[in-house]
C-alpha cells in the first residue's frame, strides 16, 4: 500500500504517476547506520556508504543478514555520501570536501583506497545510467556526468510542475529513469534524465520508523534489476525493505 506525498499532493497533474508499492520483505538493516548511499552488489550483497564526521565509511553487506562483512573508516576529515561501482572501482562522493574518493575492492583485503578526483560543489547522490554517471548536491540540479573523466558533461534542472525541486539527494537509475530521494521528506521521486521533468511520486511513509530522530529520513535506493525489486531504506533505520512496484 502507497500514498501521495501529502505535501506535494496540490501539484500533482494528469501526467504525474503515483507510484505505488507491495512490501515483499524486511531485511535487518544496522540501526547505527547514517546512510548515505545503498546500492545492489550482484546477488547477495548490498554496496552502502555511511556518513558524519569521524564515523562515514563504505561497507559490504549481506542483504539478508544484515552483516556488514567488510568496512573501511573515511578519514576523519571527510563526510561521506552517495556510492556507485562501475566494474572494479568504487566511487563515493563527499559532502562538502570537493572531491570523489575511489575504492578498489577484493574480497580477502576488502576495500582499498585508489585516490581521488577533484569535484565542485557539494556531493550528495550518485548513480550510473545511460551511459553516464549522475551526480546531486542537495540542490534542484542534477550533473550529468563522464564516467571515465568525471567531467561534467550537463546540467539538469529537475521540475514538478514547472517548479523546480530542491533537495534532491540519494539516487539510482531505474528502468530509464532517475529515482531521487528528497531529504527531509519520504518521498522519492521519478525523473525524466532528458528533460528533467518529475513524472512519478512515490511515497514511503508508512515504512518510516516510529519515534526515531528527525535526522533519520527516508535515504537509500537499491534497485536489482534481475529480481524486479526496490530497495529503501534510511539514516538510522533498523530495516531495509524489499518491495515491488
Amino acid at each position: 500500500m502507497a500514498f501521495l506525498c501529502p505535501g506535494l499532493r496540490s501539484q500533482a497533474e494528469p501526467h504525474l504517476e503515483k507510484i505505488t508499492w507491495k512490501l515483499e520483505h524486511k531485511l535487518p538493516h544496522d540501526p547505527q547506520a547514517f546512510t548515505q548511499g545503498l546500492e545492489v552488489w550482484g546477488n547477495r550483497y548490498f554496496l552502502e556508504t555511511t556518513g558524519l564526521y569521524g564515523k562515514s565509511e563504505v561497507r559490504k553487506v549481506e542483504r539478508i543478514t544484515g552483516k556488514v562483512t567488510h568496512k573501511t573508516a573515511l578519514a576523519a576529515q571527510y563526510f561521506g555520501e552517495g556510492v556507485t561501482r562501475i566494474g572494479s572501482d568504487i566511487f563515493q562522493l563527499t559532502w562538502h570536501e570537493g572531491v570523489i574518493l575511489k575504492w578498489t575492492f577484493k574480497e580477502r583485503t576488502g576495500f582499498t583506497a585508489a585516490g581521488t578526483h577533484p569535484w565542485s560543489g557539494e556531493g550528495w547522490g550518485i548513480t550510473q545510467g545511460n551511459g553516464s554517471l549522475w551526480i546531486s548536491n542537495g540542490s534542484s540540479q542534477l550533473s550529468e556526468v563522464n564516467k571515465k573523466t568525471l567531467t561534467v558533461k550537463k546540467s539538469l534542472v529537475v521540475t514538478l510542475s514547472g517548479k523546480p525541486m530542491e533537495n534532491l539527494n540519494e539516487l539510482e537509475f531505474i528502468n530509464g529513469k532517475i529515482f531521487a530521494n528528497i531529504w527531509m521528506t519520504s518521498t522519492i521521486v521519478r525523473i525524466d534524465p532528458k528533460s528533467g521533468i518529475i513524472d512519478g511520486l512515490m511515497d514511503l511513509s508508512a515504512l518510516t520508523p516510529k519515534d526515531i530522530s528527525q535526522d533519520a529520513v527516508a535515504n537509500g535506493i537499491a534497485w536489482d534489476g534481475t529480481k524486479k525489486r526496490l530497495y529503501v531504506t534510511g539514516k538510522l533505520w533498523p530495516t531495509i525493505f524489499e518491495l515491488s512496484l
